[in-house]
């Protein structure tokens, strides 16, 4: 019979080969790229500011935060477009409630915009990933 110390230290183990570091990037990245863009309500140029990156990091990061907690509980082996858009577009739209007030005239307006904009970098994202095997 194992002790609880060797069976909490083979979860950790299983936790890293499984690996929620790349997921939790592409999370950032979409989150962090759907947040700015959308907070910039298409002036690209006057948003690249420290103040927009800053916001754009704290959803990005607490996107990330959710996927990961959401990826945990799942099975990992199947993997889908419609899933990682889902994932995404959940998490961020939590990311983006967390991070600032919404600009747009309802509070949910602003974070649902973002959460579909990150949901198609998601699917872009996923088939890329798929193409590229592929070759």
């Amino acid at each position: 019979m194992q002790s609880l110390k060797l069976s909490v230290l083979d979860a950790f183990i299983d936790l890293r080969t499984r690996g929620f570091a790349r997921p939790a990037a592409e999370k950032f990245g979409g989150a962090w790229l759907a947040c700015f863009l959308v907070m910039a309500r298409g002036n690209v140029l006057a948003a690249f500011s420290f103040e927009h990156a800053f916001l754009a990091s704290v959803c990005g990061i607490v996107s990330a935060a959710v996927a990961v907690s959401l990826l945990a509980q799942m099975d990992r082996t199947i993997d889908s477009a419609s899933r990682q858009a889902t994932i995404s577009a959940i998490a961020t739209f939590i990311g983006d409630v967390f991070a600032h007030p919404s600009h747009f005239a309802p509070q949910w307006a602003e974070p649902t915009i973002t959460a579909v904009v990150s949901g198609g970098i998601a699917i872009a994202l996923w088939r890329a990933k798929r193409w590229a095997k592929s070759l």
